[in-house]
C-alpha cells in the first residue's frame, strides 16, 4: 500500500457531493438547488416542510449558501420565505460577510436588517472584508451610511485601511483616511498600509500615507505564515522598500528613499532591497541604479550565502549585470558548472512513460517529506498523467486517484475561512490545485466552490490577478500566470448561479491579458493559454501564437528570458500553449523541433534539469526528485515536458 493510501484515505472527510436530491440530507439539497439557481427546487423543499433556516454541520444556512454561490434572486426568495438575515455559523460568519463585494447582495441584506458590525471568530467584519476587494468603494460607502463602526478596534477603519492598501484600491484608502484610519496600525502579521501600498507600487497611496507620517521603515513580523512541516516560512521582516523594489514603480521607490527608507534593510532571509530588485525576470534598471546611488551595499550575503552580484549572474541581464559587477569590485563569482546528466536516446512514447513513472513515484516522497500537495509536484503530475493516459501510456491509476482526493482534502478545513477572505499565501495555490483536479474531471463540490469564491474575490479591478512583493521567477513573477490560471479555474468550476458574473470576470481578465505587454517567455505562454481558456478565437489567437513561435531558438527549444539558454520548462510550456491554438504548418514544424529538443535533453531517469532562479523562502527538504535545490522547477519542467511529448505521440516517427 502506498504512503498516500496509508495517510490520506483513512482521514478523508467525505464532502456532500452534487448528487441527486434523494441521496442527500436537507441542507445538501438546499445547497445544490441554490448553486444551480433552481428556484423551483427550493420552493418545493420549503413547501414540503424543510425549514429555510436549516443548518448544516458547520451551522451554515441556505441564505449563507446563496450569499456565496447563489444569485440575488435566490436570496430574495429565501428572505421572503423567512430566512434569518443575521444567522451565524460556528465561526460566527454571517451572510453579509460572504458577499461583501457584491453591491446588490449587500444592499438587499442591509435592507432586510443585516448587522453591518457583525464580527466573526476569525476577526473579520463586513467592512474589513469589503475593503479587501479592489473596485468596491460603493459597498464601503453603503456600509458607512448604514452605521458601520470604523472606530472598532482591530476590525474597524485601520484594519480596513490595511486591507484596502493590499487590494490596491486608492478610492477606499482615501475614504478611510478621511475617516481617521490610523496609518501606523499593523495587522496580525505586522503589515502596515504603507508596506502593502509599496508592494503594489501605488505611488499615489504611498504619498498619502507618508504625508500622514506613516513609518517608512516599519517591518513586518519575522514570519507571517503558518509553519510547514520542515519549519517556518521565510517571508517576514519586510519593509515598504523591500517590497516596492519589484513593483516596477520607480516613483514609489523614490518616495520611500526620500522619506528615509533604509536602503540596506534585511528581510528574514537577509535579502536586501538591491538583491530583490535584481532577482526577478522583470527588473527595473532605474530602480537598481537609484538604490546604488542611495548607498545600497553589494557586500551583504543572504542566508543562502548569495550577494547581489550572485543574483545578477543568475539572470544574466545585459544592462544590469555590468552595473552590479562594477559596484562589487571585491566580490568574486565561483565558476559553477551546470549539472551534467546522462542523456537518454529514446522515442516519444518511452520518454513520456519514463517521466510519468518518475513523477508519480517522487510525489509520494514529496508528500512524506514536505507534508503538502504542491503545484510543481502533484498538480502538474495530475495533468501529465491525464495526457499520458489519453495517449495510451500506462499510469498508476490508484496513486493518481489518491493524489486527486488529497488535493481536495487539503482545503476541507480552511474552505469556510476562504469565504470570508482568509486567503492562502498565494492565489496560485488555489488555481493550480483546481488545474490539477480538473485533469481527473473532478466534479465540483463545496470545497471547489470555496476556492472559486476566493479566487474571484482576489481579482483586480483591471481584470488581472497581480503578483507583488515576493517574486518567484519564472512562474510567480508577473500577473500573466495567475491571471491565466484564474481564468481556467473560473471556467472549469464556477457555480452555475454565478455564471453571468464569472463570464464577466473571465472577459475582463482576457482583455487585460491581450493588452498587457509580455517581457518573458512565461508571459507570452500564459497570455496565449489564458486567452484561449477564456474562449477567444480568431486573429487574436493567431497573433499570440505567432509571438510564442517567434521565441523559439535555433536548437528547437525556448528560453525563459532572452538572456538565458533554452531549457525544458520554457520549451515544454511553449509547446503546450501552442497546442491550445489552431495548428498551422509553421506551428506544426516548430512543435516537431521542440519534441526533438526535449528528447535530446531528457536525462536517463526521465527528468529534465532546469536551474532555479527564485529566491527561496520554503524550508529546504529533499523531495525525492533529482537536482537538490533545483528540484522544484525541474519537477515542474518534467511534468510539462511529459504533457508536451504526449501530444506528439501520434507523430512519433516524424519526431524522431
Amino acid at each position: 500500500m502506498s504512503y498516500l493510501k496509508q495517510t490520506i484515505l483513512p482521514s478523508l472527510i467525505v464532502l456532500a457531493p452534487l448528487l441527486p436530491a434523494a441521496t442527500l440530507n436537507v441542507s445538501d439539497q438546499f445547497y445544490n438547488a441554490i448553486r444551480a439557481d433552481n428556484g423551483q427546487a427550493v420552493a418545493q423543499l420549503i413547501g414540503s416542510g424543510a425549514g429555510v433556516n436549516t443548518r448544516d454541520s458547520r451551522g451554515d444556512t441556505s441564505l449563507m449558501y446563496a450569499a456565496a454561490v447563489g444569485s440575488v434572486e435566490m436570496m430574495q426568495q429565501l428572505l421572503a420565505a423567512g430566512a434569518d438575515v443575521n444567522a451565524k455559523d460556528k465561526f460566527d460568519s454571517t451572510a453579509i460577510m460572504w458577499c461583501s463585494n457584491d453591491l446588490r447582495k449587500v444592499r438587499l441584506l442591509i435592507d432586510k436588517g443585516a448587522d453591518v458590525n457583525a464580527h466573526s471568530k476569525q476577526g473579520r467584519t463586513p467592512l474589513q472584508i469589503a475593503a479587501m476587494h479592489d473596485g468596491n468603494v460603493e459597498v464601503i460607502r453603503l456600509l458607512l451610511k448604514k452605521g458601520v463602526d470604523v472606530k472598532a478596534p482591530d476590525s474597524g477603519g485601520s484594519a480596513a485601511l490595511i486591507a484596502a492598501a493590499a487590494a490596491n484600491d486608492t478610492g477606499i484608502v482615501k475614504l478611510l483616511l478621511e475617516l481617521g484610519a490610523d496609518v501606523k496600525a499593523k495587522d496580525a502579521g505586522g503589515f502596515t498600509a504603507l508596506i502593502e501600498a509599496a508592494g503594489n507600487g501605488n505611488a499615489e497611496v504611498v504619498k498619502l500615507l507618508l504625508a500622514r507620517r506613516a513609518d517608512v521603515n516599519a517591518q513586518s513580523a519575522p514570519s507571517g505564515e503558518r509553519p510547514v512541516k520542515n519549519g517556518p516560512i521565510a517571508i517576514g521582516s519586510l519593509t515598504p522598500l523591500l517590497l516596492a523594489v519589484t513593483s516596477g514603480s520607480a516613483e514609489t521607490v523614490r518616495l520611500l528613499l526620500d522619506a528615509g527608507a533604509n536602503v540596506n534593510a534585511r528581510d528574514v532571509r537577509q535579502m536586501t532591497p538591491l538583491m530583490l530588485a535584481i532577482a526577478t525576470d522583470r527588473p527595473h534598471e532605474g530602480i537598481i541604479r537609484m538604490l546604488l546611488a542611495k548607498g545600497a551595499s553589494t557586500d551583504p550575503k543572504s542566508n543562502a550565502n548569495e550577494t547581489a552580484l550572485h543574483w545578477a549572474a543568475k539572470f544574466q541581464h545585459p544592462s544590469i549585470l555590468p552595473v552590479v559587477r562594477k559596484a562589487s569590485p571585491e566580490i568574486e563569482l565561483a565558476n559553477l558548472k551546470p549539472v551534467a546528466a546522462p542523456h537518454a536516446d529514446r522515442g516519444v512514447r518511452e520518454a513520456v512513460a519514463k517521466s510519468v513513472t518518475l513523477l508519480q513515484r517522487t510525489n509520494v516522497a514529496f508528500l512524506r517529506e514536505g507534508g503538502c500537495i504542491s503545484c510543481h509536484a502533484q498538480n502538474i503530475t495530475s495533468q501529465a498523467v491525464a495526457a499520458a493516459r489519453l495517449n495510451g501510456i500506462p499510469v498508476d491509476e490508484v496513486a493518481e486517484l489518491e493524489v486527486v482526493r488529497g488535493t481536495r482534502l487539503q482545503f476541507t478545513a480552511i474552505a469556510p475561512g476562504m469565504l470570508e477572505r482568509l486567503d492562502p499565501p498565494a492565489v496560485e495555490i488555489l488555481t493550480y490545485s483546481l488545474f490539477g483536479v480538473s485533469a481527473g474531471r473532478v466534479e465540483p463540490d463545496r470545497v471547489t466552490d470555496a476556492l472559486v469564491h476566493n479566487i474571484a474575490a482576489q481579482q483586480q479591478a483591471n481584470g488581472s490577478w497581480g503578483r507583488r512583493g515576493i517574486m518567484r521567477p519564472p512562474t510567480m513573477d508577473s500577473g500573466f500566470s495567475p491571471t491565466a490560471f484564474a481564468i481556467r479555474s473560473l471556467r472549469d468550476y464556477a457555480p452555475p448561479a454565478r455564471k453571468g458574473e464569472m463570464d464577466e470576470r473571465i472577459a475582463r481578465a482576457a482583455k487585460w491579458l491581450m493588452n498587457a505587454e509580455p517581457l518573458t517567455t512565461e508571459d507570452s505562454v500564459m497570455q496565449l493559454l489564458g486567452v484561449k481558456w477564456a474562449g477567444v478565437t480568431g486573429p487574436d489567437i493567431d497573433r499570440l501564437s505567432n509571438r510564442v513561435l517567434r521565441l523559439q531558438r535555433e536548437d528547437g527549444g525556448w528560453a525563459q528570458t532572452p538572456h538565458l539558454k533554452s531549457d525544458a520548462y520554457a520549451t515544454a510550456t511553449a509547446m503546450v500553449a501552442l497546442k491550445q491554438a489552431p495548428v498551422s504548418a509553421i506551428a506544426d514544424a516548430a512543435y516537431k523541433k521542440g519534441v526533438a529538443h526535449l528528447l535530446s535533453t531528457q536525462a536517463e531517469d526521465g527528468s529534465w534539469f532546469v536551474a532555479s532562479r527564485a529566491p527561496k523562502f520554503q524550508p529546504y527538504f529533499e523531495g525525492g526528485f533529482p537536482y537538490g535545490h533545483d528540484q522544484w522547477i525541474s519537477q515542474w519542467a518534467t511534468g510539462y515536458a511529459a504533457i508536451a511529448l504526449s501530444y506528439a505521440i501520434p507523430d512519433t516517427r516524424a519526431a524522431k
